[in-house]
């Protein structure tokens, strides 16, 4: 059995699968949302994420025979600290300039930058910047990863096996039923939650895992009928987002989605020379994905600021426009706030 696991230099496709996701999401908040779910776009940056970090925890693994959990802290702070700090600073100045809208107070800016914000908007009194409040995605994501590890280094010990990880997914299902049906929670606190939402991530650490052991590769055709299997994913995903049954899209739509997932992620990136994956790794559409977390950050706030100050632009000029301002805010971080603190990853990465 051949070992389809990419143990060194940059995964085929990821970059792309990140535009792609930040496209989506993009599209959703600038009022495409009918025809686009923005939902599902962070669905794939929760898939993306967990088969990335997996990916470097297998590397590293296999490199130096174990893992420095405070490496892998440090790496994740000086990741994600830098371009939050700098967001949320400028978004604080906009609304004192008045050119956002919302409130600057400390303890709502306290619940995003130690990431509990997607709980304190549950149980707190909410006064953040208007558009900050995609970070209740990267609280989930944080959540994740004070668990991921520990987990990870119990199945690589052999102490739980890969079935312990399907018995999370199962339950993870099980317990969005209990919330939505018995508990009577509603779509948007179980879209938001941790303890809903962990599984997304959970997805493509399986399907890491998967493929360090070979299993993806024995798993999902390797011939022509990969082309089957990929349309068969495409539908269910669209199916997803067609049906718009409550218990279905507070539950299982989200288990669906990320197993659909699966087969699409492995064969971009083990299948990138094929000519549907091929724009995924043009070298524009990878640097959009580059940039892709700024971009996260900042488009929502830069979309509700021209709607507020009465500009009246349609669904793809409100794309057009306020993408420009995103990218190149992203650019002029990545130049001046990330190219500074990479020299440190990289001390961490080694």
């Amino acid at each position: 059995m051949r070992d389809t696991f990419p143990r060194n230099g940059q995964i085929p496709s990821l970059d792309g699968l990140r535009a792609v996701s930040i496209l989506v999401v993009f599209a959703s908040h600038a009022g495409v949302s009918a025809a686009i779910p923005g939902g599902f776009g962070v669905t794939v940056f929760f898939f993306l994420s967990g088969y990335l970090i997996t990916t470097l925890l297998l590397r590293e693994q296999s490199r130096t025979g174990g893992i420095d959990l405070r490496a892998f802290y440090m790496r994740r702070l000086l990741r994600l600290g830098p371009p939050i700090l700098v967001t949320l600073a400028l978004g604080c100045i906009m609304v004192w300039l008045g050119v956002f809208r919302g409130e600057v107070e400390a303890w709502t800016l306290a619940s995003q930058l130690f990431f509990y914000y997607n709980y304190f908007v549950q149980f707190g009194e909410r006064h953040e910047i208007f558009g900050s409040e995609v970070l209740w995605s990267l609280s989930i994501e944080e959540h994740f990863y004070l668990l991921w590890p520990a987990l990870f280094l119990a199945i690589q010990r052999g102490r739980i096996g890969l079935r312990f990880v399907l018995v999370l997914l199962v339950a993870s299902l099980l317990w969005r039923w209990v919330r939505f049906v018995p508990m009577g929670h509603d779509e948007l606190l179980i879209y938001i939650s941790s303890d809903t939402r962990l599984d997304g991530l959970l997805y493509g650490c399986l399907l890491a895992l998967m493929q360090a052991r070979g299993l993806a590769e024995r798993w999902m055709p390797q011939g022509a009928a990969r082309h089957g299997v990929i349309l068969v994913a495409l539908g269910v995903i669209l199916a997803s987002f067609v049906l718009r049954d409550p218990v279905f899209r507070s539950t299982l739509r989200y288990s669906v989605q990320g197993a659909a997932l699966m087969p699409l992620f492995y064969y971009a990136v083990t299948r990138a020379q094929d000519w549907y994956f091929r724009p995924l790794n043009w070298t524009w559409v990878r640097q959009i994905g580059v940039w892709s977390f700024t971009v996260y950050l900042c488009h929502f706030a830069i979309i509700q600021a021209f709607n507020a100050h009465g500009l009246a632009l349609g669904s793809l000029q409100m794309v057009a426009l306020a993408g420009a301002v995103s990218l190149g805010y992203a650019a002029l971080v990545a130049w001046l706030v990330e190219r500074p603190v990479m020299r440190w990853r990289r001390v961490w990465a080694r």
